[in-house]
């Protein structure tokens, strides 16, 4: 954790599939929680849609909320996928400046829970 933790190495957390598949029971064993409390570069991800039947939407209205993440946690799993997307920081500024602009011109507040 100390490594991936200092070159902010991120992590693509795949809840409902890591259940699928066999290596956490149930939504209440995944490390999820635990990983974003420790401040890692971590995101909320599906795997392969088309063979799991599940969506981003679920891994944040369904999945998030079984395995203990706060709403708080679901946006910092958010803003760090966007860290992580592999655009050009320029990108990433103006997505990010969009984002704080829709919440604020849209009466949706940027603090509210997640979204898919």
């Amino acid at each position: 954790m100390d490594h991936l933790l200092e070159h902010r190495i991120g992590l693509e957390v795949n809840i409902t599939s890591n259940i699928h598949i066999g290596v956490v029971e149930g939504y209440a064993e995944h490390p999820a929680r635990r990983i974003l409390e420790a401040g890692l570069l971590a995101n909320l991800n599906t795997d392969d849609p088309a063979i799991s039947g599940i969506d981003l939407r679920h891994e944040y209205e369904v999945a998030a909320p079984a395995a203990g993440l706060t709403p708080a946690m679901a946006r910092r799993a958010q803003a760090n996928a966007l860290e992580m997307a592999f655009l050009p920081d320029d990108e990433k500024r103006d997505l990010q400046r969009r984002k704080r602009a829709y919440g604020a011109d849209s009466g949706i507040s940027t603090a509210r829970g997640s979204g898919g």
